[in-house]
């Protein structure tokens, strides 16, 4: 589905920072979205937990570091991290070269469905901020 020209596959889950989460084989896939990586470009640092790591709900998952802002990843709900995506270590910027397929962490954890936007309720969402960001700066 797509927000204007940004996609938003199907079989996840998003949340409004701009992340996704896709389960898979008991575990939960941790992304970040092609708008979030867009407006994201130029990651020149990241901070990723450790394997086996328990995060609790709200507390800090994962922070990167842009040219212009740092951006933290929290949860509604408990997690243990499973496995981290170690090429980005090496270089951050790879989450932008296809944010679908790049991910941050695979977690294990438990969540309602209510604390997440299912596929509809994301465009609809992220579809509105675009629209509010173009008229802004249409004004200008």
């Amino acid at each position: 589905m797509k927000a204007y020209e940004f996609e938003f596959p199907e079989d996840r889950y998003y949340m409004k920072n701009h992340v996704w989460l896709k389960p898979e084989n008991g575990h939960i896939i941790v992304g970040i979205t092609e708008l979030g990586q867009s407006l994201s470009k130029g990651i020149v640092h990241i901070d990723l937990p450790q394997a086996g790591e328990s995060i609790k709900k709200k507390d800090l998952l994962v922070a990167y570091e842009t040219i212009k802002a740092v951006s933290q990843i929290t949860l509604p709900f408990d997690a243990t991290v499973t496995e981290v995506n170690e090429k980005l270590w090496d270089d951050p910027n790879i989450i932008n070269s296809d944010p679908y397929n790049e991910w941050l962490v695979k977690i294990k954890g438990e969540f309602r469905e209510s604390q997440l936007m299912n596929v509809k309720d994301a465009a609809e969402y992220y579809g509105k901020l675009i629209q509010k960001e173009r008229e802004r700066y249409a004004d200008n």
